[in-house]
């Protein structure tokens, strides 16, 4: 998906998946995807919910983070999406939010471990970025985010939020909201007593055989589906 106007459609509908399931924190948290051929990135804008945002709410930003086109506020912590875009080309979208159960897990210091399903996704590691716990605002930090998050699909950060990355908006906002859910339900089985979780071994084949890019595909339409359903009854 190469059209800007798509990009920006695709993009506001992340955010208010986003909203919707979890990752709500009144104006705060971001999303931003790599315009193909650029270097420069769309982004949701500062002041906004991530149930608000639509299509003309988005902002247009340059690799050095400075705000290039739009009419909204950009983000302090837009070094967060820049420097990963700058150290990883495979990255097409970024997804910084603050939902509390990653929050939770963070400040615990605890390994994500792939007790349900969701948590396979990250078989290959999720960092904690621990430098600090204050806000990303310089290029400097965020590209010791980008450090830490190495290959990874995503990373906690201390007291902070998460940030996941993907190959396209569709598989970050999934791969986020995956993240989230693989995070209570460790909290909750942690709280009860001493959990089993998926082997090493065969996490990376677990992870294979349900996350097919059709499957991903199925359910981005399912998540769509149900914010814009809440669209409508707001």
């Amino acid at each position: 998906m190469s059209n800007v106007k798509e990009l920006k459609e695709s993009l506001a509908l992340s955010c208010n998946i986003l909203a919707y399931e979890g990752h709500w924190d009144n104006i705060l948290g971001h999303v931003s995807v790599r315009i193909p051929g650029k270097e420069r990135i769309l982004m949701k804008p500062h002041s906004f919910g991530f149930e608000e945002i639509r299509p003309e709410h988005v902002i247009e930003v340059d690799l050095d983070g400075n705000k290039v086109g739009g009419k909204y506020e950009r983000h302090s912590e837009v070094f967060i999406h820049t420097e990963i875009f700058k150290a990883r080309q495979d990255v097409q979208c970024v997804v910084h939010s603050h939902p509390p159960h990653a929050i939770a897990l963070g400040s615990l210091r605890q390994p994500l471990r792939p007790i349900s399903h969701e948590g396979n996704i990250f078989y290959e590691g999720l960092p904690l970025f621990d430098l600090t716990t204050a806000l990303i605002r310089t290029p400097e930090l965020g590209v010791e985010v980008a450090k830490s998050l190495g290959k990874c699909r995503g990373l906690l950060m201390k007291n902070h939020g998460s940030t996941v990355v993907g190959e396209s908006i569709e598989v970050a906002t999934l791969y986020a909201i995956f993240l989230e859910k693989a995070a209570r339900i460790q909290l909750m089985a942690t709280a009860s007593g001493d959990p089993s979780w998926t082997s090493d071994q065969e996490s990376a084949i677990k992870y294979e055989q349900i996350y097919t890019p059709h499957r991903l595909g199925s359910m981005w339409e399912y998540f769509a589906r149900r914010a814009k359903k809440f669209r409508k009854s707001t």
